[in-house]
């Protein structure tokens, strides 16, 4: 295999006869951009690392046939610790990006973490970071937060995990259409886009074929936490 398996943050520690072993029991998987990794209600036999790219977790909407995006995920991540408890998917996956997984068969993960303390603690720690993540997502997304303001914050946290520095700030390294904006924030398509001509016109950002460069990130912040000021 020819990648460095310490990309994967939860492996950064691991000893050389451990690495060896997830060698010997993984599989690289290659997928494109919209490429569909796993399906809610899939069950599931591995555990997948994302090595390049950026993944959604997501859960569909069989009304409308959308979605409710979650999780925003890239390199050195883990997709689907949930899995673990040998119950179906609660989540679909898709890549936004062309990418590549590390895929895991689940019980040598399993037989590691019985060994290793620190694994062990390292999952923990990212099952709690992500318990957290979902809080704050419910508390911007709450009612009382207005639309303008959740947009603010999502595209500030974006720029500060997928963001690539240019001559014209922060952009997104990935294409951003109104609609998975839209699905991002539970709102509608028409909603998003005019409260990103908001925000584009207080030069806080610009959009350019899909891709949103951050402008003044500072000022995107005070925005979402402070809205409008007279």
């Amino acid at each position: 295999m020819n990648f460095n398996i310490k990309k994967v943050k939860l492996f950064s520690n691991l000893s050389d006869m451990e690495i060896d072993l997830i060698i010997k029991h993984s599989t690289i998987k290659k997928y494109k951009k919209t490429d569909l990794v796993f399906s809610e209600k899939e069950k599931i036999q591995y555990l997948y690392f994302i090595l390049e790219g950026v993944a959604s977790l997501y859960k569909p909407n069989k009304y409308d046939n959308g979605k409710k995006v979650l999780f925003l995920l890239g390199e050195g991540e883990l997709l689907n610790e949930l899995i673990l408890d040998n119950e179906p998917s609660l989540l679909s996956c898709e890549f936004l990006t062309d990418g590549k997984l590390l895929a895991l068969d689940k019980n040598i993960f399993i037989e590691l973490i019985e060994k290793n303390f620190i694994l062990c603690k390292s999952l923990m720690d990212l099952m709690i970071v992500r318990e957290k993540r979902m809080i704050h997502q419910i508390k911007t997304n709450s009612s009382s937060m207005t639309v303008d303001r959740q947009l603010a914050f999502k595209l500030w946290k974006l720029g500060k995990d997928f963001g690539t520095t240019t001559l014209s700030g922060t952009e997104i390294n990935f294409d951003l259409s109104m609609t998975y904006l839209a699905e991002i924030l539970g709102n509608k398509r028409e909603t998003i886009s005019r409260q990103m001509k908001l925000l584009v016109n207080k030069s806080f950002i610009s959009v350019h074929r899909k891709r949103v460069t951050i402008k003044n990130p500072e000022g995107l912040l005070d925005y979402f936490r402070y809205g409008l000021k007279n």
